[in-house]
């Protein structure tokens, strides 16, 4: 038997996609202002990286996606594997949220996964790659670094 896809339900579901884009319009224009500032004032765009000046387990995420957009999928894996697991995770929300029209469980837990290993992944990283090989690198411009030269230095204070 066929369910009925009635045009109603199309534009309840267009409605609720509109009202969910609204709702999260101003967050995702402060995070543009904000990487958009970060890479102005300091280059980077990673606040870990900035603060700390070590990678964090989402380090080359950003260059993963620009690869897989030229069409690099080989590059955009070795910068971070886990971005295409992610964008599935996406189209996961999506037709949990929008098509079956129900909580986002099972895309809650799937995210929850793709965190873990990426944690995992990010402690392999740091083991092997670390501090030589892109994106494991060690930013030695960063502002702990930068605050102990200050300290260390003599009548600083």
């Amino acid at each position: 038997m066929k369910k009925n896809r009635s045009p109603i339900l199309y534009k309840k579901r267009i409605k609720h996609l509109i009202s969910d884009v609204r709702h999260c319009l101003p967050g995702m224009l402060l995070c543009a202002v904000f990487l958009s500032a970060m890479t102005a004032a300091a280059g980077k765009v990673c606040p870990t990286r900035l603060l700390l000046g070590i990678p964090c387990p989402g380090c080359g995420l950003t260059r993963a996606a620009v690869l897989l957009l030229k069409g690099d999928i080989h590059g955009s894996l070795l910068y971070n594997p886990f971005l295409l697991p992610l964008l599935a995770g996406g189209l996961l929300f999506l037709y949990e949220h929008y098509v079956l029209e129900r909580k986002a469980r099972l895309f809650s837990v799937y995210i929850a996964v793709c965190i873990f290993l990426m944690v995992v992944f990010y402690i392999i990283r740091m083991k092997y790659w670390f501090p030589d090989r892109p994106p494991m690198i060690y930013e030695p411009q960063n502002l702990l670094h930068l605050l102990f030269t200050v300290l260390q230095s003599p009548g600083s204070l």
